[in-house]
């Protein structure tokens, strides 16, 4: 059989994202699109061990295996090892899957321009034919996400263990806070000192309590009410849910600014490229 390397990588390429996102559904793990797309530009990539001579299946699933957590080290990150190790589990469930559908489907119909070896699968279409309907998948994708984001809701909570103590706030995602941490680059989220009274009750200013933490700094924050400096700190550990999901928890690298200003809408403002 003659195999044409675009329409080998274009399909593969989709297929990828697909799984992508898949595997980030299942488990309701925030995944970048541009993020998605070179992890699944990563696979698409691995497609071309179907060119090779017919490897033994444990070489094959090993092959496989660092492949998706290759491919999710780069659509999810490598911190916390806990997550990528459990993205890498569902993709490769997920990828197990998709292989096993697609080819019980070969056995069955035997379609004609078919071929699956080294776990990689090739379909003879005509390029035409998979650029067309390359367009109306991202046209789709684009118009999903698109309607998404519009109907998808702000609203979050925020769980923090701080020196033991445990504190769940109501958190509004915002594309208008910006802060990060000018030593480490980190999101910072904005908590108000009246959503965190019952840990500062203990200390005699908000400064007093964030120096009691690690990481703590004073970080310039602008505001529109002028330019201040606001106590940051790191908390021991955060996770976010959405509110009408609350045990779909997943946990953020973020710091913590305490706010006393009463015009601060929300008890928490999260950065929203941490849920993007």
């Amino acid at each position: 059989m003659v195999i044409y390397l675009d329409v080998l990588l274009l399909s593969n390429l989709w297929a990828d994202y697909a799984l992508l996102h898949a595997a980030a559904a299942l488990t309701h793990v925030p995944l970048r699109r541009l993020r998605c797309l070179l992890a699944a530009l990563l696979g698409a990539v691995s497609s071309l061990v179907i060119l090779l001579p017919p490897m033994p299946l444990p070489v094959t699933l090993l092959m496989r295996l660092l492949l998706a957590m290759a491919m999710c080290a780069a659509a999810f990150g490598i911190r916390p090892l806990r997550l990528l190790i459990r993205q890498t589990v569902l993709l490769m469930a997920v990828s197990l899957s998709f292989c096993g559908a697609v080819f019980l489907l070969s056995q069955l119909r035997q379609p004609a321009g078919f071929y699956m070896q080294n776990t990689a699968v090739y379909a003879d279409v005509s390029l035409l034919t998979l650029l067309l309907g390359t367009a109306a998948a991202a046209a789709w994708t684009a118009f999903r996400a698109r309607h998404r984001d519009r109907q998808q809701s702000r609203s979050f909570r925020l769980e923090m263990r701080i020196q033991g103590k445990c504190i769940s706030l109501p958190a509004l995602a915002d594309t208008g806070n910006t802060l990060r941490d000018l030593f480490t680059g980190k999101p910072v989220a904005v908590c108000t000192a009246n959503a965190l009274a019952a840990w500062l009750a203990g200390y005699p200013d908000p400064v007093a309590a964030a120096a009691s933490c690690k990481g703590f700094r004073m970080q310039p924050v602008q505001t529109v009410t002028g330019r201040r400096l606001l106590p940051v700190f790191q908390p021991d550990a955060v996770t976010l849910c959405r509110a009408d999901a609350p045990s779909a928890a997943f946990p953020v690298d973020l710091l913590i600014a305490i706010s006393e200003d009463s015009g601060v809408t929300s008890p928490a403002i999260v950065p929203a490229c941490v849920i993007s």
